[in-house]
């Protein structure tokens, strides 16, 4: 079993895309000025290999410029102008990627037409396999699994035991564990996430991606919903809160200079708030009482503010005061005394 991963493997740890050309200034080791790549020279080139309709070899240190033989290592079938740069799809030979496995080439070189004016690249004539790259900072084809050139820049191992051992670890296996563990273990993993997101264990790698993103939808759609019950609560609860001081001003309970803190009251606790409320006495004149104290200076029955200031000190009602005051004084009227009015 793990002589077949291996095999897997081998036949996959080449790089299929390589950047060849990064974007930005281009300096040489030989001496030569440098030349600069921008997106309209990246166009340039991508539309004149597809006005030529022909896949472009990679050789061995150019040697298709010598005129002589010079065997293929590869064929860029594809070319790509991208954020970075310019990426081609090679596809190697076998010779050449036998040579690579064994890192006896390392770097690639490209052949490009220069504006003799710019020196900006107008289009790509062929590409090298080489040793000695003519462009400083290239990174090796096979510094780790498709190199920093390679469409997959994942920190993979460039050697077999390198990969089984991070497929190994990333599963929490041993190190010493064997090829049919790994496979066992593998198996057993897809099995899992299939059946957390309720897919079948046969599910494709494009399967549980699609369920993935759908559950992370579905996932912000119930936050969302969470946010928009939680502002329904606050709103409703300071409705409450407003009912229940409003209530308590209606029945004397409070007076309105002791609005905002039954507000703060009632938003710490609406339950006990409404439990004071019920068990207080009547602290602040209403209804009639309010009429009674609003007479004029002329009328004959209106009390005095110390009158009032006396009512509060006892806690009784004006009206109650001013009702048994009356009588008193009606007492003293028909007795034949001094009647009591102010």
């Amino acid at each position: 079993m793990e002589r077949k991963l291996k095999l897997v493997l081998e036949a996959t740890d080449l790089p299929e895309w390589i950047r060849l050309l990064p974007l930005g200034q281009v300096d040489l080791v030989d001496g030569r000025p440098p030349f600069r790549v921008d997106k309209e020279s990246l166009a340039a080139i991508v539309e004149a290999f597809q006005s030529r309709g022909v896949d472009l070899v990679v050789d061995y240190e150019h040697q298709s410029l010598n005129g002589g033989r010079a065997p293929a290592a590869g064929w860029i079938k594809e070319l790509a102008a991208r954020e970075d740069g310019l990426w081609a799809r090679v596809e190697w030979t076998a010779q050449a990627g036998e040579y690579l496995r064994q890192k006896e080439y390392r770097y690639f070189s490209p052949v490009l037409k220069l504006d003799p004016e710019t020196r900006q690249p107008l289009a790509l004539l062929n590409a090298a396999l080489t040793n000695v790259p003519a462009m400083k900072q290239v990174t090796p084809l096979v510094a780790k699994f498709g190199g920093a050139a390679a469409q997959d820049e994942s920190s993979m191992p460039a050697d077999n035991e390198g990969v089984l051992e991070d497929l190994k670890l990333r599963l929490g296996l041993p190190r010493e564990a064997t090829g049919e563990s790994l496979w066992s273990k593998t198996q057993e993993f897809l099995q899992e996430v299939s059946g957390a997101l309720e897919l079948t264990a046969e599910a494709t790698s494009d399967q549980l991606k699609e369920s993935l993103l759908s559950l992370k939808a579905r996932a912000a759609q119930v936050e969302e919903l969470a946010l928009e019950i939680q502002s329904l609560k606050a709103r409703l609860a300071e409705e409450q809160a407003t009912r229940a001081v409003e209530e308590a001003l209606r029945s004397g309970k409070i007076s309105p200079a002791q609005q905002t803190w039954a507000m703060e009251y009632c938003r710490r606790d609406l339950e006990s708030f409404r439990a004071f409320a019920e068990q207080a006495p009547k602290v602040v004149p209403v209804g009639e009482v309010l009429a009674l104290a609003q007479d004029g200076p002329e009328e004959p029955h209106r009390i005095s503010a110390a009158e009032k200031a006396i009512c509060r000190a006892v806690n009784i009602a004006p009206a109650e005061y001013l009702k048994a005051k009356l009588q008193i004084g009606q007492s003293n009227n028909s007795g034949g005394g001094e009647s009591w009015q102010h």
